[in-house]
């Protein structure tokens, strides 16, 4: 009975992920394609500059979304990981594109489709967006050069988030990324 139940909320956790990987397939931060600003390099500075791989983490239940996928590489962390909260209790999926830029974008990770926005939560206690400006090892022109964003982007952006982290796990990452943002006096942008 419990491998049925278990079933069933894998079903749904995947029914969720995709209804959001839809919503946001919908909008993009800009009315055309921000790869040709750059040369599409956060998705192929690994590849073509370093030999450091860069994988992104996913969200709970998000990896049901890359099992058995051809474009992406789905591996594990264990949660005792630097970077994620001490209460996290499962392994943290990653995932690597295989080919990149030929990945299939309508499964880019929630990360990518959100990008260049992060959740941020205030020392009030406040939901906001705001630009991701982690020191990443090149630079995103919507970031530097304060780009305007689709309004209907931020909005999808903000409402998806919202409601990501109404998960306890989530909430918690989101809510130590935040901390370490303002104890590193770290200058951030809201965007929403």
């Amino acid at each position: 009975m419990c491998v049925n139940i278990m079933l069933i909320c894998a079903e749904e956790m995947k029914k969720t992920m995709k209804e959001i990987h839809e919503r946001l397939d919908k909008v993009s931060p800009v009315d055309f394609d921000c790869g040709t600003l750059c040369g599409e390099v956060c998705c192929v500075y690994d590849k073509e500059h370093s030999d450091e791989e860069l994988m992104l983490y996913l969200m709970p239940g998000e990896e049901l979304l890359y099992e058995d996928n051809a474009y992406f590489e789905l591996y594990t962390i264990a949660s005792n990981a630097p970077d994620y909260p001490d209460d996290w209790e499962d392994n943290i999926f990653v995932v690597k594109c295989t080919s990149p830029p030929e990945c299939d974008r309508r499964l880019r990770p929630i990360q990518c489709k959100t990008f260049p926005l992060i959740p941020h939560i205030s020392i009030e206690g406040e939901f906001h967006l705001v630009f991701d400006e982690s020191e990443y090892p090149y630079v995103c022109p919507l970031v530097n050069e304060n780009r305007k964003l689709e309004d209907d982007f931020i909005n999808e952006t903000y409402s998806v988030w919202k409601m990501l982290i109404n998960n306890p796990v989530v909430y918690d990452l989101v809510k130590i990324d935040s901390r370490r943002r303002n104890e590193k006096k770290v200058e951030y942008r809201i965007v929403k």
